[in-house]
Order: structure tokens, then C-alpha cells, then sequence
């Protein structure tokens, strides 16, 4: 199931140019290699949202960045969930990944 909102009230902004929202744009473009045997190459995020989840289960970020396909670079949009530390299971998790139509 995809899952790809558009920004709203529940998503706030987060600053695009920090390491760890660029560190997570950069998993997101290695988890859909990774999960569907693509070759993108990634460039950079450059618009951030984040959600705060109820106790104990993280934060969503929703994230616009840039990454080349075959040369060219192209827009994407990815959703990245981020478990809070001392969680038994894989702290970051890609949830949903598309290109964007500008």
C-alpha cells in the first residue's frame, strides 16, 4: 500500500539542508535501488515535512529530493519512518517512493 500525502497541518516543515534529512533522502534512494533494481544516484533533498507520531513510534518524513535516472535528474518524493532508539527492529523504514510531476 502506497501512501503518499500531499504537506498539511500534520506535516511540519523541517530544514532540507540538514545532514540528517539529506542522510535520509539518500536512504530512500538506496532502499528503492535496493528494493527494485534500480540505478539512481542521488543528488539531494530539497523540501522536508516531518510528522511527530504518538509515543514510542517515531517520526515520518516526508521528503522531496532529487536524484539522476540515466543521466538526467528527476524529481521523487519519498516518505522515510524513523523508529525512536532502543526499538528492536530497523529504525528507518521507506514507506513510499514516486516521481514527482512538476
Amino acid at each position: 500500500m502506497a501512501y503518499s500525502p500531499q504537506p498539511s497541518a500534520l506535516w511540519l516543515p523541517a530544514q532540507a539542508d540538514q545532514l540528517e534529512i539529506q542522510l535520509l533522502g539518500k536512504f530512500a534512494v538506496m532502499e528503492q535501488n535496493k528494493k527494485h533494481h534500480w540505478e539512481l544516484t542521488f543528488n539531494a533533498v530539497y523540501e522536508a515535512w516531518k510528522m511527530t507520531l504518538a509515543a514510542n513510534y517515531g517520526n515520518l518524513y516526508l521528503l522531496h529530493l532529487k536524484a539522476l535516472k540515466n543521466g538526467v535528474l528527476v524529481n521523487y518524493q519519498a516518505i522515510v519512518w524513523v523508529l525512536p532508539e532502543g526499538c528492536d527492529c530497523d529504525p528507518t523504514a521507506l514507506l513510499s517512493f514516486k516521481e514527482l510531476v512538476v
